[in-house]
């Protein structure tokens, strides 16, 4: 299989509310860049992507299920309020709704939890991906194209993000996208 670094700017569309709304963009200062045929992104979007050139204009919808799957009621739940407690005090700053944190399972997976409601004894997190169940419209122009070097598909499957900083792919990964690209919308 023949492996390629792309690059894009896009802007990214979902609906909500009955309205298209702008969820993420990707600018030519901050192009969201990967390489293909490494599961770093759906396969939907690279078979958008893989027939344009450099400089060609795209417009698309990746359909939520080529994405992040349809929202599942049953990982929405309560946990102890407790879980969020450091040196034996709740962190309010960090733990309200709608914010985003990390967290780690029993087998030490990490997990976004988006947080829904802060109670007395309880915290209800979501740990729906945020765009589950929405179609991605993305809208955009394709920047670079070239043949990935060994080196460059070897450290695409190292466990790096190849795309923005922040969200769940930690530090010192490549420059990206502006609103969290990364594995968190996993284009």
């Amino acid at each position: 299989m023949k492996h390629y670094v792309m690059a894009v700017t896009y802007d990214l569309y979902v609906d909500i509310d009955g309205e298209e709304t702008l969820v993420e963009e990707c600018t030519n200062e901050r192009p969201f860049r990967f390489v293909t045929g490494v599961g770093y992104t759906f396969d939907a979007f690279e078979a958008a992507l893989l027939p344009l050139a450099v400089g060609d204009d795209f417009d698309f919808v990746v359909k939520a299920e080529e994405a992040n799957g349809a929202r599942d009621e049953e990982y929405v739940f309560d946990v102890d309020k407790s879980i969020f407690y450091v040196d034996g005090e709740f962190p309010a700053d960090d733990i309200y709704p709608g914010n985003i944190v990390p967290l780690m399972d029993a087998d030490g997976n990490r997990l976004q939890a988006t947080i829904i409601a802060v109670k007395k004894d309880k915290v209800t997190i979501d740990l729906n991906h945020p765009l589950a169940g929405k179609d991605l419209h993305f809208k955009g122009t394709l920047t670079e194209r070239r043949t990935a070097s060994d080196d460059e598909v070897k450290a695409a499957t190292s466990g790096c993000c190849g795309g923005c900083k922040g969200g769940s792919c930690g530090e010192g990964c490549d420059e990206g996208c502006k609103g969290g690209g990364c594995n968190e919308s996993r284009v």
